[in-house]
């Protein structure tokens, strides 16, 4: 009997499975997922990577100065925050929460970094500038009050708008790094399928 042609065709890559579990855990903490998953190499460059670009942007976005007659001493911890709009700037047929994203959409993008983030929604929700004897999260991730952000911004050496870009762009990065540990690496493997042998 004649030996069979081989076909040419490179065996079927196996269909993927969805891993929602790593998805999750880079979710919290970038690049966990990977690590999870035995890539630890590239979950420690997604970490180093978009941890690097969330805090330079938080640092870009802080600062202190003295400002003012008598001297005044103004404070902005970073530009992750959720700021309530006023009842008079918030549409009445939304819920809360949605009318001040829309104020500040720059937070939907910061909210998929994970848990460095989420600080902000919980002071958006405990903090109340009337009751501030003991703040639990102190300024992090707090809402400046205007007086402050103008003062920084006016006579201080940073540009805090600039800030914001760094800080979404890590968690836009982010979404992508959680897919990746959702569905695996971006080129599969294939099995090696069945060999023919060859028949006289």
């Amino acid at each position: 009997m004649a030996t069979a042609a081989p076909s040419g065709k490179d065996p079927a890559a196996p269909p993927r499975e969805m891993q929602p579990l790593p998805a999750l855990l880079s979710f919290l903490v970038p690049g966990l997922g990977q690590i999870y998953q035995g890539r630890v190499g590239k979950g420690i460059l997604f970490l180093v990577c978009i941890y690097a670009l969330f805090f330079y942007g938080m640092w870009l976005g802080s600062g202190t100065v003295v400002a003012g007659e008598p001297p005044k001493t103004y404070h902005v911890s970073g530009n992750v925050f959720l700021p309530p709009a006023p009842d008079s700037a918030r549409q009445s047929n939304l819920p809360p929460l949605i009318n001040d994203l829309y104020n500040r959409p720059q937070y939907i993008g910061q909210f998929w970094v994970g848990l460095v983030a989420w600080p902000a929604l919980v002071q958006y929700y405990i903090y109340n500038p009337k009751d501030d004897a003991n703040p639990p999260l102190l300024d992090f991730e707090r809402t400046p009050s205007n007086d402050a952000r103008n003062a920084v911004e006016n006579f201080g050496d940073k540009q805090l708008e600039l800030g914001w870009v760094y800080t979404v762009i890590a968690g836009v990065l982010n979404i992508m790094v959680i897919y990746d540990a959702l569905a695996g690496p971006a080129f599969l493997t294939p099995k090696a399928g069945p060999t023919r042998k060859a028949t006289a």
